[in-house]
């Protein structure tokens, strides 16, 4: 992992001071190696942060350019099938210089243009400068692992891998997206193809973003195409479970054991649940004497998974090591907020950014299972929508929609079932509901005494990419692929590890596993209605210990709702919340929440959004 940043101008005027300045904002990303090329004459710059992880040479520094001089890259990520890259590109008359990725992905764009991303097995965001085409090409991965920014206006172009370095190139791109702002407090984290700020957009993952350094002028196309591909009427399961599940083990083997591969040692992530139990197995079939690395709660035992992880490591044999966090200070919050220059509500960052840490003292690179709910359908909310559908049919969508209504106004935040009313009222012939649990448009209105608020109109809801998607589990674990997963979970993983300079992997989102599971794998063998991801247990039945109970669901999270009954935390919290501006938060309905005991556990993920959302506000300042 590295970081990136750079623009292509036409009229304004960066230095080569300002622009080093900024690139610095990222050098948490990659404190190896700093690469500037910065082109006056063309008003063209690119820049890189290196956590030199394949060919830790002066060999693999970028930016990059080809032997023609015409062609240059930086790159953030790693590439796992780039040998087998390099041997084709060899055959057809490729001289390398080092022993790198990165030189792969340059090589081979330059053979095959944008056509490269359809080779590519890995985690990457890009930008080439290409000057024989006279344009610069952005690109992301196909799960949006690695993020990338960019702004284009007045016909110039900046990006970066992160927000920071974007906004010190102007204060007018500060200005808050109100659309924005409000899909944050409903649904945990921002649109996809947007920023928390009005003028700065994500690429969306799977995408590839073109700029004529000619017209001005860009180009934004999906090259993986894969919700089209998923609409696609399903042939009947052509295969057997247990050959399904033999499938699966063969591709999660050939994607770990590509992942192991670095020049510097790797650690593993290990919770104790079946995504992180089956990577640790599989892992141990390649490498002796794995590094395993937990979060240990030894005062809320509810919390407390470290005997489950220890039973894993026990199994394997693995150095295992566990993070005591049973003590852990509010104001790690201030901490961050300034690695989330975007900000998101899931409180696991604490834990994520506090093991990141610790691994980091003595590797680099880390491996997750992150991806494995996502893709294979673990999360219970499968179950419950499958079950809501089924009794949808006897009750008609208007009347089911103005129950909730009543809802709405009679019960109160928080308050146990409200929300299965709510997902009740949707239509599930066409929708996927907002299963998060945050504020939609009119509890907004009373919380925030923002007035450009629209509370009037619906949220910026995820339907529109997935309506074509006939196959409810399908359209379902699709959704929350490309919008929970992307923009809130591997946000979170992205930043924490990055804070920490350490690069974290994820083998579920291998390119075939990915393709494996939303194409060929009958949605069946991952969710029904009193199952949830299926193959995935039948796999663990297989490979770990019988011991080992596959019922069990426990990531890596803290006691929230404990935390906040806690004098130091509750006055943190309250404190906040009183330091907050009135113009834009009512202290009122906030303080409310917090003060109702027996809603607190239900409330505590909303309350911590709004607290960490004020925390970035004093942090960065924005323009409401």
């Amino acid at each position: 992992m590295c970081g990136i940043l750079g623009f292509a101008l036409d009229k304004n005027k960066i230095s080569q001071e300002t622009f080093s300045d900024a690139l610095e904002m990222l050098h948490h990303r990659g404190p190896d190696h700093t690469g500037i090329s910065f082109n006056e004459d063309l008003k063209i710059a690119m820049g890189h942060k290196r956590l030199a992880i394949v060919d830790l040479s002066i060999n693999g520094a970028q930016p990059m350019s080809d032997p023609s001089k015409k062609i240059q890259i930086i790159f953030n990520g790693e590439i796992y099938n780039y040998q087998v890259l390099r041997d084709e590109l060899a055959l057809l008359g490729c001289d390398f210089r080092s022993k790198s990725d990165t030189e792969v992905i340059l090589q081979g764009y330059a053979k095959w243009g944008e056509k490269i991303l359809d080779r590519l097995t890995g985690s990457f965001a890009m930008a080439i400068t290409d000057m024989n085409k006279k344009q610069i090409v952005l690109a992301r991965d196909r799960s949006g692992e690695k993020p990338l920014f960019y702004s284009i206006l007045d016909g110039e172009i900046y990006f970066s891998s992160e927000v920071k370095p974007l906004l010190s190139f102007s204060p007018l791109l500060k200005k808050i997206d109100v659309e924005s702002f409000q899909h944050l407090f409903s649904h945990g984290h921002v649109p996809r193809d947007r920023s928390i700020f009005k003028d700065i957009h994500k690429l969306k993952s799977g995408h590839v973003l073109t700029f004529n350094l000619e017209t001005r002028e860009s180009n934004i196309r999906d090259y993986w195409k894969m919700s089209s591909r998923i609409a696609q009427p399903k042939k009947q399961a052509q295969d057997t479970l247990p050959n399904y599940v033999e499938r699966l083990d063969g591709l999660l083997s050939q994607s770990i054991s590509s992942q192991l591969n670095a020049d510097v040692p790797v650690a593993i992530l290990l919770s104790g649940g079946v995504d992180s139990s089956l990577i640790t197995s599989i892992a141990s079939r390649h490498r002796d004497k794995l590094n395993t690395f937990t979060v240990k709660f030894s005062h809320h035992e509810k919390f407390d998974e470290s005997e489950h992880a220890k039973f894993i490591a026990d199994k394997y044999s693995t150095n295992h090591h566990e993070l005591e966090a049973s003590t852990i200070s509010p104001e790690i919050l201030e901490e961050l907020t300034y690695f989330f220059d975007e900000p998101m509500f899931d409180h696991s960052v604490i834990p994520t950014f506090l093991l990141s840490k610790v691994i980091a003292s003595s590797f680099k690179v880390a491996i997750s299972g992150d991806g494995g709910d996502e893709v294979f359908g673990g999360y219970p909310h499968y179950n419950k929508l499958l079950k809501l559908r089924k009794f949808s049919h006897f009750l008609p969508l208007p009347i089911r929609q103005k129950i909730n209504l009543l809802s709405e106004s009679m019960l109160p935040l928080g308050f146990k079932g409200r929300k299965t009313i709510e997902l009740f009222a949707s239509d599930f012939r066409y929708c996927y509901p907002n299963m998060l649990e945050f504020f939609n448009a009119s509890e907004q209105k009373n919380i925030f005494n923002y007035t450009k608020l629209d509370t009037d109109h619906e949220i910026l809801g995820y339907n529109d990419q997935i309506s074509n998607i006939k196959d409810y589990i399908s359209r379902a674990t699709f959704s929350d692929f490309q919008n929970y997963l992307s923009e809130c979970l591997l946000v979170k993983v992205d930043r924490c590890s990055m804070a920490n300079s350490l690069e974290i992997r994820a083998p579920f989102l291998d390119k075939e596993i990915l393709e494996f599971a939303f194409l060929d794998l009958p949605s069946n063998l991952k969710a029904c209605k009193n199952e949830r991801k299926i193959i995935l247990r039948h796999l663990a039945k297989k490979v770990l210990p019988v011991e080992f109970d596959v019922n069990r669901k426990q990531g890596f999270s803290i006691p929230l709702g404990s935390l906040l009954l806690e004098k130091d935390w509750h006055n943190y919290f309250q404190q906040k919340i009183l330091e907050s501006d009135p113009l834009i938060f009512n202290h009122q309905e906030i303080l409310a929440l917090l003060n109702t005991k027996e809603r607190l556990h239900a409330n505590a993920e909303r309350l911590f959004g709004i607290v960490f959302f004020i925390c970035w506000v004093q942090r960065f300042k924005p323009s409401f």
